[in-house]
Parts: C-alpha cells; sequence; structure tokens
C-alpha cells in the first residue's frame, strides 16, 4: 500500500524532470532566434540610414564634379587608365622645352606590354565592375610609361621637372642622360655636347570603379556630406610654389660641357 502511495509522486517528479529538459532547449532555441531579429532589426534600420545617405551623396555628387575639388579628385586620380592622357602630356612639355620624344612604350604591373589604353573602368575579366570584399585602403593600379628623349640639357630639364608633376598621381622612376658621341669621316669621335639623348621613366596611377561586397559599411555613407578637408589641403599643397633658395656651391651650369 505504502509503495502504491509513492508511484503517483514517483511519476510526476519524473514527468517534471523530462519536461524540464526537453522544454529548455526549445526555450533557448526561441531566445536565440529573438536576438538574431532583433539584430537583423537593427541592422535594417542601418541600412535604411545608409540608403536615405546615400542618396543625399549622389545628389550632392553632380554638383561637386563641378568644382575645383571635385575636378581634381578625378583629374588626380583618374578611373580609367587613360594611357592617351599621358602621352599628350609628354607631347606637351616636349613641345615647350624642344625635347624629341620617342619609342613610347607602356607596361602595366604584371610586366606585359600592353598594346593601348583598356576600355574606362576596365577590370581583368573585361567587365566593366568587378565585385570584391572591401578593403581597409583602396589599392590604385598603375602602369608605366618608358620614351627615349632627345634634347639640348636645358630642354631636358625642363621637361624632366614638367612630367615630374603631370597633374595625376605619378611617380618619376628613373631617367639617364648621355652624350651622342659620333665619329667624323677621318674616324674622330666628335660630342655635340648641344645635344643629348636619354630615357625616361614614370609610373601613373588610377582607380577603376568596383562593385564592393557590402559596400555601403564603408565609412563614407555613414554621413550625408562629402568631407572635403583632405581634398582642399591637397590642392593647397600641389598648387604652392616652393621657395627657391640660392646653390649652396657654384659649378658648371651643364654638366655635359667639357
Amino acid at each position: 500500500m505504502a509503495l502504491k502511495n509513492l508511484s503517483f509522486p514517483i511519476f510526476m517528479s519524473v514527468a517534471v524532470l523530462i519536461g524540464v529538459f526537453s522544454i529548455k532547449p526549445t526555450v533557448e532555441s526561441i531566445l536565440d532566434k529573438r536576438a538574431v531579429l532583433a539584430a537583423k532589426a537593427d541592422e535594417g534600420v542601418k541600412v535604411d540610414g545608409t540608403v536615405q545617405n546615400l542618396d543625399a551623396l549622389y545628389s550632392s555628387r553632380a554638383s561637386l564634379l563641378d568644382t575645383a575639388e571635385g575636378k581634381a579628385v578625378y583629374g588626380y586620380l583618374p578611373v580609367s587608365i587613360s594611357q592617351d592622357q599621358v602621352v599628350d602630356i609628354f607631347n606637351y612639355y616636349a613641345a615647350q622645352t624642344g625635347v624629341t620624344v620617342n619609342n613610347i612604350a607602356f607596361t602595366d604591373q604584371s610586366g606585359k606590354t600592353s598594346l593601348g589604353a583598356s576600355s574606362d573602368g576596365a577590370s581583368s575579366d573585361g567587365s566593366t565592375t568587378e565585385v570584391v570584399t572591401i578593403p581597409e585602403t583602396p589599392t590604385p593600379a598603375s602602369f608605366t610609361m618608358t620614351a627615349d628623349i632627345q634634347g639640348p640639357y636645358e630642354g631636358i630639364r625642363a621637361f624632366l621637372a614638367g612630367i615630374s608633376h603631370p597633374g595625376r598621381s605619378s611617380v618619376l622612376t628613373s631617367f639617364s642622360i648621355v652624350r651622342q658621341d659620333t665619329t667624323d669621316a677621318s674616324g674622330q669621335i666628335v660630342t655635340d655636347v648641344g645635344r643629348l639623348s636619354g630615357t625616361v621613366s614614370a609610373e601613373f596611377f588610377y582607380l577603376p570603379q568596383k562593385k564592393y561586397r557590402n559596400g555601403y559599411m564603408l565609412s563614407v555613407f555613414s554621413g550625408r556630406e562629402f568631407n572635403l578637408d583632405a581634398v582642399k589641403g591637397f590642392i593647397a599643397k600641389e598648387t604652392a610654389i616652393p621657395p627657391l633658395a640660392d646653390p649652396q656651391t657654384v659649378g658648371r651650369s651643364n654638366p655635359f660641357v667639357l
């Protein structure tokens, strides 16, 4: 009789334990899903805010491109390879300084000689855009232009000074200048000190347009206005005329003159 009286409490205890251990995972699963939904809701609110920021930035972009700041950005770091522009820069300074430019060649980052300018914004697979992961800092692409030059010493100096500041992102990587020694009818070496020859190489950078995964997370879209402080500082630096100091030593004005 006593055993029969205890069977019901034991049964209820076991039932409660089974219920607790079966309900607990379900409750935890529901709480996890609720947390995920809350996070998604917060993310949706942020995305909506970013969309509004994008609309505001897109509206101001058109007017920005007509300003000195906007033109400076796209001119200094273009979205296309723009090799024709670089050739025009070389030809412009050559005409201004009396230097002759020949044997122009382009080399891309992989070291392969290109046959000409690629289409604007073209990627390696031939498409106009490429979906990539958001980088910490955008990395510009670049190409190197090499050319043979001939001209007087002062003209070559002015030419190199000009292409050192072509108005777009670039680096003058190397140059060499030698005298043009020839041989006369008697076999004697004749040096034309008024006409020098050499080779110049410069690397030019550009930033192709790309589609980024989760691009809305970029910090530039956290506001509704472009911060042009860095651009204005860059323009002031590029347009500033550096003070010229008198040379500390006096030597030949043309080191190629004997």
